[in-house]
């Protein structure tokens, strides 16, 4: 196991407390944005015709809206607990909402980008997501355009990629262990899976943050400001 990994780790298990309270927000928010939504997109429809095709826009609508916000938000969160400022889970669903054109643009564009490059065989696809991870973190902490923080996390994670690719392989055969675990003794339910995958995610970006501290750290051509 890697040092960043354990750093992240330590970093995930003694903020799980904040991590949660986030992640539940963001849960009734979800709700809330389900509620005002499923009338637009289900008005009249009987529950038998709801099927797999017409529940894929109302999931992709939903996406777009929640995904910015709560990216934006958590990456205020990490950034306000590692710097001990511990701002409230209401402030930092506020600077998500405020960042939300400049990360919806964002994941739009790298979402492409590596998508393409998963088309050309996969590997393509792996080498620039590990070279534009940074990309949500400059947005929202260093208040970068998109452009601007596409081009710098390829700048920046130069020679990096193996190094940030390791670490998520990690927490991959990790979570994948703990499935295993879940299936053996049927303990999997839709709510619990649920659950693990938000954690899942939560993890990944507490990975993603370690990994964008070492290179503001090391690489000093990174603007001084970091306040979100």
């Amino acid at each position: 196991m890697t040092q960043s990994f354990k750093e992240a780790f330590y970093f995930f298990r003694t903020n799980i407390l904040s991590l949660s309270a986030y992640i539940f927000s963001i849960g009734l928010l979800v709700i809330l944005l389900a509620q005002l939504l499923v009338p637009l997109f289900f008005d009249g429809t009987s529950p038998e015709n709801i099927n797999h095709e017409t529940l894929r826009p109302f999931v992709q609508v939903m996406s777009l809206i929640i995904q910015p916000i709560y990216v934006g938000g958590l990456i205020t969160l990490l950034f306000s607990l590692a710097s001990n400022q511990k701002k409230g889970v209401f402030s930092c669903l506020l600077v998500g909402i405020k960042h939300w054109p400049y990360m919806l643009l964002a994941n739009v564009i790298t979402s492409f980008l590596i998508f393409t490059g998963f088309m050309l065989f996969i590997l393509p696809g792996i080498w620039l997501f590990s070279r534009l991870f940074l990309v949500p973190y400059l947005v929202v902490l260093k208040k970068q355009t998109p452009f601007e923080a596409i081009t710098n996390s390829y700048i920046y994670t130069k020679g990096y990629s193996m190094t940030i690719l390791v670490d998520i392989v990690l927490l991959i055969i990790i979570s994948f262990l703990f499935l295993l675990i879940l299936s053996i003794f049927q303990l999997a339910n839709i709510m619990l899976l649920l659950l693990f995958v938000l954690f899942f995610q939560t993890m990944a970006y507490v990975i993603y943050y370690r990994h964008y501290e070492i290179l503001v750290e090391t690489q000093s051509s990174l603007p001084e400001n970091n306040e979100p």
